[in-house]
């Protein structure tokens, strides 16, 4: 990742967002993320091939596993923080 922007970009997607939601709770295989998307095995993998390139998500094979982690969990207090903002001008707009 070069700068903030390639992190935005990066989350940008809102199913991105829900992967690394996800692997705030542990780490994932990889089959264990497939039934919790309702899109196409080749569509997540990939936008969680995205994740990894930008340095967000690690990938270790175990056997036939192939296992996820976030590999910063401060991520998520971005992620958090944004989600608060946005209820926040939800509200305002109300």
């Amino acid at each position: 990742m070069r700068d903030v922007s390639d992190l935005f970009k990066a989350l940008s997607s809102p199913w991105r967002v829900q992967i690394l939601i996800r692997l705030h709770q542990g780490t994932l295989c990889m089959c264990e993320l497939e039934p919790a998307f309702p899109i196409d095995k080749t569509t997540l993998s990939r936008h969680i091939q995205l994740l990894v390139r930008c340095g967000l998500v690690q990938e270790e094979k175990n056997g036939t596993r192939k296992e996820l982690t976030l590999v910063d969990q401060d991520l998520f207090d971005l992620i958090e923080s944004a989600e608060a903002w946005v209820r926040k001008k939800a509200l305002e707009k109300t």
